[in-house]
């Protein structure tokens, strides 16, 4: 090695080839610190997804709809197999009644939940408020 740090070669001997600082530097560095192309890019922070909170009690309407729905379309198909039998009606038309059957009880019961959840805090009240609005959905869906 000569004064100002070099290393002076003689004969066969291969030069000692470092690899450059610079070229590993920005491995660990997102696209938009360090290319020009990307740098106009803008990462909007990212924010947790926050519940839906609401005083609405969709899941007891929901419940009530679906409990309707079995109710009454397994008390319609029950109805409607003695005329299967009977020779009143056919397997098709029996299904397709008890259905729809099943769909407006489903649409009673859920209505009359929502009702009595939203208008009324329970009780005869709410009692009251479930029966009526049953009964005037029913009413009207089988007309």
């Amino acid at each position: 090695m000569d004064a100002a740090g070099t290393t002076q070669y003689t004969g066969m001997q291969q030069p000692a080839v470092s690899e450059p600082q610079h070229l590993d530097t920005h491995l660990n560095t997102p696209l938009s610190q360090t290319d020009p192309q990307y740098q106009h890019a803008v990462n909007p922070p990212q924010q947790a997804a926050q519940p839906l909170v609401s005083d609405f009690p969709a899941a007891p309407i929901v419940s009530a709809g679906i409990f309707g729905l079995i109710v009454a379309g397994t008390g319609a198909m029950g109805s409607n197999l003695h005329r299967v039998e009977n020779g009143e009606i056919g397997m098709g038309e029996a299904i397709s009644d008890s259905l729809v059957r099943g769909a407006a009880g489903g649409a009673a019961a859920a209505g009359a939940t929502a009702a009595a959840t939203t208008l009324t805090s329970g009780g005869i009240l709410g009692l009251a408020v479930t029966l009526a609005t049953a009964t005037g959905i029913s009413y009207i869906l089988s007309k």
